[in-house]
């Protein structure tokens, strides 16, 4: 009865082992995808406390930086506005590119019926988005007024 004991306690304690040496290796993982997250949110929100801070200088930072910095955090959000045509995101990007309050409805549905032309493909970057998305202000000027 002893030696069955042990041989349970054994196959328990190799199985234990195992499963912790598995989580560890699917650990890995996540904390590099989100330590490259954190990185970038860190980064992009120091440019802006940087940028309106009292006494930073506010004028080295464009429009274009701040989107394109905003963009590179948010992309996947910014994505999933635009699919549906509005939300937080999208708000804070279309003021980030300076469209009024009272445009910002039809800025919605302008990225919503351009969706599939703005993210053209799975690997479509914030660069590109906003190159995009500065076509389409200058195509429909009347939304920066």
């Amino acid at each position: 009865m002893g030696t069955i004991l042990n041989s349970c306690l054994r196959a328990v304690a190799v199985l234990g082992v195992l499963f912790f040496l598995y989580a560890c290796a699917v650990t890995t993982e996540v904390t590099e995808s989100s330590s490259q997250t954190i990185q970038n949110t860190t980064e992009a929100s120091s440019r802006f406390t940087s940028s309106t801070s009292p006494g930073g200088d506010s004028a080295s930072y464009s429009k274009k930086e701040r989107a394109l910095a905003f963009s590179k955090v948010k992309l996947e959000r910014i994505k999933t506005d635009m699919a549906v045509g509005g939300g937080e995101d999208l708000t804070s990007l279309a003021t980030l590119l300076e469209v009024p309050a009272h445009n910002q409805q039809e800025f919605f549905a302008i990225t919503k019926a351009n969706f599939s032309t703005l993210f053209n493909s799975e690997q479509t970057t914030a660069e590109e988005l906003l190159a995009r998305l500065e076509g389409e202000l200058s195509a429909n000027a009347w939304l920066l007024e």
